[in-house]
């Protein structure tokens, strides 16, 4: 309950937070210059004081010397001086006894007394006394020496109360004028922070005009300052990814659906064709059987290419990582390569480091390295040769595929890597290609911590680098490196 006070409390718009610490920060160097500047006056207040009291005591010394030299009776002599009635004024004994107290002198209460008696015996010049009122006097005190005769003690006072009228004064004048300054600062305060922020609110009413259908737009807000500029820049940048991942998103959601459409619109074509004829015999079936086998899994293969993608998109493909000799894996799949396109005639050489170590799941290195063997292979022309190398480089395993086929153009290189992306479709659909072949192996790779580097000419071949972490020196396996 308490904890929610605060809270509650707490401004919750940036302009209030500015605007109440701008406030907090002009408050507290007032009220510290204000402290320090009632100090410093009550001292000097003070100080003039005891000076004029000092010299009041002074002049009534040298006024009264040739009466204090008399020995006989002196409390008489100084009562019939009429001049000394309205001065306030008290002569001691050394001890404290009173000889002589004008009327003017304050009526102390008894332990101001006893303080004047006692400032009287020690020499203390100079203390603070109260009258029986409540009221203060600074209290000043002088030993009279005198040839033959005891010291004689004369005590002058100085009301305080003109020292603190003035104090009240000065307080009540910075108190006013703190508070003209505070309502000043605050407004000033909110004026700065809402003229600053103004150009947020625009950033958020722009930001908030952008719909998904419209992720094209950009905020051509600008911020005033290098701050909100860097705003603006970032949340162009996001939108630009946001477009960029919704576009590949759509396209990846109409290539899927037409790779799904065509086996079942051709498995339906053949159905229907059977139940339409009538004359269709055994062998018919049995064929009408195998084409729809075929077609039955090609569409097991891309979905299960899909869920793969979907396993990398959600960051779980390489759940759990072991040690791997990379190139037993790589000599591994170029066997199956070799015999799953034996009747093309490609030769495949490997060249390979001993115990080139990584680490990841061998299942799946094993489909990537596969995918890119099998490309290379694939579009070799008879007779030619895909040379694979597998060698340690600084930290990192690199596994080289350099085959001598068609190679990619320029203008497709930047995208052999998306998904359902051909280069030339009609030549990948007769060799039962899909299109995912290299997204699913650059997505495997990318869960293990490495990328894929391509370079290619037309009519001259291409090279798939492979790039992993070594086991020794790699970061986690799942943690993608660019």
């Amino acid at each position: 309950m308490f904890s929610a006070i605060p809270a509650a409390l707490t401004p919750r718009t940036i302009r209030a937070q500015l605007t109440l610490w701008y406030l907090a920060m002009t408050a507290g160097a007032l009220a510290v210059f204000a402290v320090f500047v009632f100090v410093a006056r009550a001292r000097a207040l003070d100080r003039e004081t005891d000076a004029e009291l000092e010299i009041t005591a002074q002049h009534l010394i040298g006024t009264l010397q040739p009466k204090l030299l008399e020995t006989l009776d002196l409390g008489y002599t100084l009562a019939q001086d009429r001049d000394l009635a309205d001065q306030p004024l008290v002569v001691r004994e050394r001890q404290g006894a009173t000889i002589f107290r004008s009327l003017a002198f304050p009526s102390l209460s008894e332990p101001a007394e006893a303080v004047a008696v006692d400032a009287a015996r020690t020499g203390r010049e100079l203390e603070t006394i109260n009258d029986r009122q409540g009221n203060q006097y600074r209290l000043a005190t002088a030993v009279v020496r005198r040839t033959g005769a005891a010291p004689i003690v004369v005590q002058t006072s100085a009301p305080l109360a003109p020292v603190r009228s003035t104090l009240r004064q000065l307080a009540v004048a910075m108190l006013l004028w703190s508070s003209i300054v505070l309502g000043a600062a605050s407004y000033g305060g909110r004026f700065i922070a809402r003229r600053a922020l103004r150009p947020v609110g625009d950033i958020v009413a722009r930001a908030r005009a952008i719909e998904a259908s419209q992720l094209g737009d950009r905020l051509d807000v600008r911020g005033g300052s290098e701050e909100l500029d860097r705003l603006v820049e970032t949340l162009n940048g996001l939108l630009d990814r946001l477009a960029t991942s919704m576009e590949g998103a759509r396209r990846f959601a109409a290539d899927a659906s037409h790779e799904l459409q065509t086996p079942i619109a051709a498995m339906r074509a053949a159905l229907d064709s059977c139940l339409t004829n009538e004359r269709v015999g055994i062998e018919d079936y049995r064929a009408v059987i195998d084409d729809l086998v075929v077609d039955l899994e090609r569409l097991s293969a891309l979905v299960r290419d899909l869920r793969l993608l979907a396993l990398a998109d959600a960051g779980h493909l390489v759940d759990h990582a072991e040690p791997i000799d990379l190139g037993a894996l790589v000599l591994e799949c170029c066997e199956v390569v070799r015999a799953a396109t034996e009747p093309k005639a490609v030769a495949i050489t490997v060249d390979r480091v001993e115990h080139v170590m990584v680490r990841g799941n061998p299942l799946h290195l094993r489909r990537a390295l596969f995918n890119l063997a099998h490309n290379a292979v694939r579009y070799s022309p008879e007779g030619s040769n895909v040379h694979v190398t597998v060698q340690p480089v600084e930290r990192d395993a690199i596994v080289d595929i350099t085959d001598q086929g068609c190679g990619i153009a320029p203008e497709d290189l930047p995208h052999v890597f998306e998904r359902f992306y051909r280069t030339d479709k009609a030549r990948a659909r007769d060799t039962g290609g899909t299109g995912l072949g290299l997204a699913i192996a650059s997505q495997i790779v990318r869960s293990h911590g490495g990328h894929i580097g391509v370079t290619s000419a037309v009519d001259e071949g291409s090279s798939f680098a492979v790039f992993l972490p070594l086991a020794t020196t790699a970061a986690p396996p799942f943690e993608a490196r660019d």
